[in-house]
């Protein structure tokens, strides 16, 4: 498959939805974007102890990190300013029910004549705990709702259902299916990977922070193929995606500022390796957490305080924070990340964390340099 790009819309409720739908424009007449990439969550992983205008030129513009919008509301709305673009949207099958996920899936897929990929993973405890949801039952309520999608696609009858979680009894959302959503598996980890290969259309990771390396990679998706074509799936037909954590920028000395951001230091603390075991097991280096630890299980940014974030900010080193960020001039990105494309990546979310510690006049410059990095990846392919 050719190579798909996307690039995050991140912009929240503290600015006019008009503000959403100029950079979904934007990146729709850019003609080197398939996708504007969402993520649903309620919750930043940042501290609200971090964002402060001392610490965060950005909250000088942005009072808060947390104010996100429906991002499934905003998918429409940018699909409308941007047509032919398609959207992306990563979220959990915890917090919304498998028959209403379906019925937003399909609308969306209706509104970007089939131009939607939904990347849903098993959930982060900071989604979860705080609005009473249990992020324990996240695998099981993800094999629920796979099953209930493909229930529902398949049938022209109403369904019966007896799952982990859901029941359904004579269940029935109409016959109208004239676009398909696509479904991919997001994450990590033997579960997550099975259930998209029996289901999904598709997987995505982050890099490198999961895959930590083109080789790593290409190890994953070769294991993958191999369960594909053993449960009689055409692995060809398989998308294989990244989210490639970058920081861009035409000047490397701003780059090399911002490795030592305690911003960006928080990340390297929590993220770096989402797997915190892979420091040692694939860097040959302690980690800056417990082997064991996993944000998506441990943390609750809310709860932290400065005093604890910096804590855990001091236990990383200037090599962690390296190796955490795909980094370099537009150039120079885009050839780091052909990398993994060359051993079957075909789908690239290019997601520059750098303007969040950017004096607000830089960051707004940013997007041109993610265009960039799309422009070059159509190219060499």
């Amino acid at each position: 498959m050719a190579v798909e790009t996307s690039i995050p819309i991140i912009v929240d409720r503290n600015f006019p939805a008009a503000a959403f739908g100029e950079v979904a424009a934007e990146i729709g007449r850019s003609g080197v974007v398939d996708y504007m990439q969402m993520w649903d969550q309620l919750t930043c992983w940042f501290p609200r102890s971090l964002w402060t205008p001392e610490r965060v030129p950005m909250a000088t513009v942005v009072p808060d990190c947390d104010s996100f919008p429906d991002w499934c509301v905003m998918a429409g709305y940018g699909a409308a300013l941007a047509p032919g673009l398609g959207t992306v949207i990563s979220m959990d099958a915890i917090r919304r029910g498998p028959t209403e996920l379906t019925q937003t899936m399909l609308t969306l897929a209706n509104v970007t004549q089939g131009k939607s990929i939904f990347q849903i993973g098993a959930g982060e405890v900071k989604q979860c705990k705080p609005f009473g949801w249990k992020r324990s039952q996240g695998i099981r309520r993800l094999e629920d709702f796979y099953k209930i999608f493909h229930a529902y696609w398949e049938s022209t009858e109403p369904i019966d259902f007896e799952g982990n979680f859901t029941t359904l009894d004579q269940a029935w959302i109409g016959v109208a299916k004239g676009h398909r959503p696509q479904i991919w598996g997001l994450g990590g980890g033997p579960t997550i990977t099975d259930m998209a290969t029996t289901y999904a259309d598709g997987f995505a990771t982050m890099a490198p922070m999961v895959w930590t390396s083109p080789s790593h990679a290409a190890e994953v998706i070769g294991a993958m193929k191999t369960q594909l074509a053993e449960k009689g799936r055409d692995p060809e037909a398989f998308s294989f995606g990244i989210w490639a954590a970058i920081l861009t920028h035409e000047d490397e000395t701003v780059i090399d500022r911002a490795l030592d951001h305690e911003l960006m230091r928080w990340h390297t603390a929590v993220i770096g390796r989402i797997i915190q075991g892979d420091w040692e097991d694939r860097d040959g280096i302690t980690g800056p957490m417990p082997p064991d630890w996993h944000y998506a299980v441990n943390m609750l940014p809310t709860n932290i305080t400065a005093d604890q974030a910096h804590e855990w900010i001091d236990r990383t080193t200037r090599e962690q924070s390296e190796k955490t960020w795909i980094h370099g001039t537009p150039d120079r990105v885009a050839r780091q990340l052909q990398e993994y494309v060359d051993v079957g990546v075909n789908w690239v979310g290019v997601l520059d964390v750098l303007p969040f510690v950017l004096e607000p006049d830089d960051a707004r410059a940013a997007l041109p340099r993610s265009l960039e990095i799309c422009r070059h990846l159509k190219a060499f392919g």
